[in-house]
């Protein structure tokens, strides 16, 4: 069996400009990823980037060759190595790829000293961008990450929001759309993988203007465990120049939720759905737009949060369902702080009830439910 060749087919040179198109070819498959931006961000082409796009759908595809022409920065390119590392101890299906014909070079400053962090409008990103807000110059929203492209509805709401956040604390805000999902969703998973790879190759693509960004965190030290955007990995994509940095973990969504509720305009643009029906903002009725909801009336601003389309309602919260990790983590946060604040007993009661019900019986509960669907 011949080993799988990935090739990178971009421009020769790094070039600057508002839109950066890249044929990523695996095998005979061929991908074709654009990278646009708004207003005055400029955008650099550079390999960085395009090797953070590629590598995780290439070690997927078996690992082989990993091909792409031109310079890198010779930090990235010698952390590449350990990076590969942490992915196959997490994911025994990716092989180790070989990164060929790239030309090693140290990365020089950045021109305009700027930090950035990636911001979504939900309660990670709101986080550290209020606990850094001093620092941080840009806000960066990215088209086509947990919004898809073809719901330019939606997509204009959270604009919408994010230049209001921007305009109000006087901070730059940068869009990026990107169809990278395209590239990395057939191969891995997005959110046990693929998004930590994304936000690489996005922040790469501004470069120089940046010195610094960050990338929020979406569990605590107390909850590490595999997860595309990780407090061991993240920092490793950095180049000479510009430095990633992790960052979060110390906190509880319970109490991120307490810094964001001291700022109006905060409770006002909060976006935290992951369902959108038809559009909404926020459902209401989702598990992740329940359990917000449950952070802000533990730390008392729930009546002052006006992104919700429904209220507070404990007959949802018994319909949940606490069937994997990831949702029981944030169930059992937001039933200590019930308990610790005697804020309502009667959705305290509602909670422990669904993380009492019988996982086996979820999960007959759930197939037979698909099965009557069927």
């Amino acid at each position: 069996m011949t080993d799988p060749v990935m090739r990178i087919v971009a421009s020769d040179t790094i070039n600057q400009s508002h839109s950066v198109e890249v044929d990523f070819v695996l095998s005979n498959k061929r991908y074709k990823i654009y990278f646009r931006s708004k207003g005055d961000a400029i955008l650099s082409g550079n390999r960085e980037s395009f090797l953070a796009s590629a590598l995780l759908p290439c070690m997927k595809a078996g690992g082989g060759q990993l091909i792409v022409e031109g310079e890198i920065s010779q930090k990235f390119i010698s952390a590449l190595s350990t990076i590969q590392d942490i992915y196959c101890i997490w994911d025994t299906s990716l092989h180790r790829a070989e990164i060929k014909n790239v030309i090693p070079v140290s990365r020089s400053g950045s021109t305009e000293n700027r930090v950035g962090s990636f911001f979504s409008g939900g309660v990670d990103s709101f986080y550290t961008f209020l606990k850094h807000q001093e620092e941080i110059t840009d806000l960066i929203f990215v088209h086509g990450l947990d919004i898809q492209l073809n719901d330019t509805l939606l997509r204009e709401k959270a604009s919408k929001k994010i230049h209001e956040v921007a305009s109000s604390f006087g901070k730059n805000l940068i869009e990026i759309e990107t169809n990278i999902r395209e590239l990395l969703d057939p191969y891995v998973n997005w959110g046990l993988l693929g998004h930590g790879a994304a936000f690489a190759a996005i922040g790469h693509l501004l470069f120089p203007n940046f010195h610094r960004i960050y990338i929020p965190a979406s569990y605590t030290y107390a909850n590490i465990f595999p997860w595309g955007s990780h407090p061991i990995l993240d920092h490793l994509w950095s180049s000479e120049s510009l430095e990633f940095i992790h960052d979060g973990c110390e906190a509880t969504r319970v109490r991120k939720v307490s810094l964001i509720s001291e700022y109006d305009i905060a409770l006002q643009s909060l976006r935290v759905c992951w369902k959108n029906p038809n559009s909404s903002y926020n459902c209401g009725c989702c598990e992740k737009c329940i359990r917000t909801m449950i952070n802000l009336k533990v730390n008392s601003a729930l009546s002052r949060c006006t992104t919700f389309d429904e209220e507070l309602d404990v007959k949802n919260v018994l319909k949940l369902t606490a069937d994997n990790h990831h949702t029981r983590i944030f169930m059992r946060e937001n039933l200590k702080a019930l308990k610790k604040y005697k804020v309502d007993d009667e959705l305290e009661k509602a909670l422990q009830k669904v993380l009492n019900k019988p996982q086996l019986f979820r999960k007959i509960k759930r197939d037979l439910k698909a099965l009557i669907k069927a």
